[in-house]
């Protein structure tokens, strides 16, 4: 018992010591990931509908630094608390049904850069993207980029 007390606060000290994973590790991003990189090699376009696993009418990709009135202006209803970043490392990538929010998600410019984009909306016919790659990454794997159309 007395051991039990001991090491119950030790295990609770260390869970509150603990961040919550970071953006890049949402299921969805790895798949979508997986995804622009197979786009990418095989020269075919990316459908996003097709790698989704939820559904969604509409998708929008915000660019860093844009504030919750853009974000919100976008979306046509009140969701964005915060801004899209700031530090210029991620788009965010919002899929919306109705006026609902269905899934967000900060997703690595290296992995798919939404700044060869628009906004959007997009819909799970017109969410088609074509991947090229200009530049290398620091690690000097592909810096990969979404364009509109197949």
């Amino acid at each position: 018992m007395r051991r039990a007390l001991l090491v119950a606060p030790i295990v609770l000290a260390i869970g509150a010591c603990t961040s919550p994973p970071p953006p890049q590790r949402d299921p969805f991003g790895t798949t979508l990931a997986a995804a622009t990189a197979r786009a990418y090699q095989s020269k075919q376009p990316l459908k996003l509908a097709t790698v989704t696993t939820f559904q969604w009418q509409s998708f929008f990709a915000f660019k860093p630094a844009q504030s919750p009135d853009q974000i919100n202006g976008a979306l046509g209803f009140p969701w964005a608390k915060d801004y899209s970043d700031q530090t210029d490392t991620y788009c965010l990538l919002v899929f919306v049904s109705g006026k609902t929010v269905v899934h967000s998600l900060l997703f690595p410019r290296y992995q798919g850069d939404c700044m060869t984009i628009g906004t959007g909306p997009y819909t799970t016919t017109s969410a088609v993207f074509s991947v090229t790659s200009t530049h290398k990454t620091t690690g000097g794997t592909p810096f990969l980029e979404l364009h509109t159309g197949s």
